[in-house]
């Protein structure tokens, strides 16, 4: 085999708690993923020496940054293999959107390295590295639908529900840095403010309650007010939303991109259209919408 091809899935943040700042300048949170349809194509091929990392969509400035080239590096450097990688990344999952698109592509670099060479290793060595390369990679690398995060997010308990949602996902067209968006958060804490992890409770029934009302009602995220201060359009389509549809929508991870929970793909579509004929053509030009699903 001289190449592989596989799919890096999004995730979106169905709950999301930040608890403290660490001495690392990460925080501890407490969340709970879900790997959703929406997905990149990641091609992994041989070649002689080196890593080189390509896209059809702006990646970064300087390659050497990216995920996925620090994700090659560091299990070629590992097991200290003998030729290089070319890898060509089809970017779907909007960058910067808070859906871990960079990190899933981290992970699928990983993964098809390991098949590729035939190295077979354990999926904790895998998780081992992964979990150097970002908070998000180790969930990617667990292969589960739904998983509850801990510490940065990547101490996992992988949960098992047989649950699928659906969801309008709309990206609104621009970044929101993750370090800045957790700098404000932190400027907006009363000082010295910490919450005890075990007096935060993670609401399991969001993923097994057959009361999809009570799951809807469950859906959370700490950074949303920041997001929603450091951007109006977040608040706009926030408030279009619950306005125009009677839905609550959703930050995932530190922003942009927002969600709404559904029960079938029907509602889902139905009210896309509902959103589009709400708002002017001209103030979503940027926006990205998406019909997705929980990838099982």
């Amino acid at each position: 085999m001289t190449s592989i091809e596989l799919k890096a899935h999004a995730k979106v943040n169905l709950f999301l708690k930040v608890l403290n700042k660490r001495s690392d300048s990460y925080h501890n949170i407490l969340t709970i993923f879900e790997r959703i349809s929406l997905c990149d194509k990641v091609k992994i091929s041989k070649i002689p020496k080196g890593i080189v990392v390509s896209s059809d969509r702006f990646i970064t400035r300087h390659p050497k940054d990216n995920l996925a080239y620090k994700a090659a590096r560091a299990i070629l450097n590992n097991k200290r293999l003998n030729g290089g990688v070319k890898i060509r990344i089809r970017k779907i999952i909007p960058i910067g959107g808070g859906l871990g698109g960079g990190s899933s592509d981290a992970a699928a670099v990983l993964v098809g390295i390991d098949r590729l060479f035939n190295l077979k290793l354990k999926k904790k060595a895998l998780m081992k590295l992964g979990g150097r390369l970002g908070a998000d990679v180790p969930f990617f690398l667990s292969d589960a639908p739904f998983a509850i995060g801990r510490s940065r997010g990547d101490r996992l308990e992988v949960i098992r529900s047989k649950k699928r949602f659906w969801h309008l996902l709309v990206y609104p067209g621009f970044e929101l840095s993750t370090k800045e968006v957790y700098e404000a958060f932190d400027r907006h804490l009363p000082k010295g403010l910490t919450r005890k992890r075990d007096g935060v409770k993670i609401p399991l029934p969001l993923v097994s309650s057959t009361d999809f009302d009570a799951v809807e009602s469950m859906l959370y995220n700490d950074l949303e007010d920041i997001a929603r201060s450091k951007k109006d359009i977040t608040d706009y389509i926030i408030k279009r939303l619950a306005l125009r549809l009677g839905k609550k929508a959703i930050l995932s991870g530190s922003g942009p991109s927002l969600f709404c929970l559904y029960r079938t793909r029907k509602e889902a579509v139905k009210d896309q259209g509902l959103l589009f004929n709400s708002v002017a053509p001209r103030e979503r030009k940027s926006w990205r919408v998406f019909i997705v699903k929980t990838e099982a």
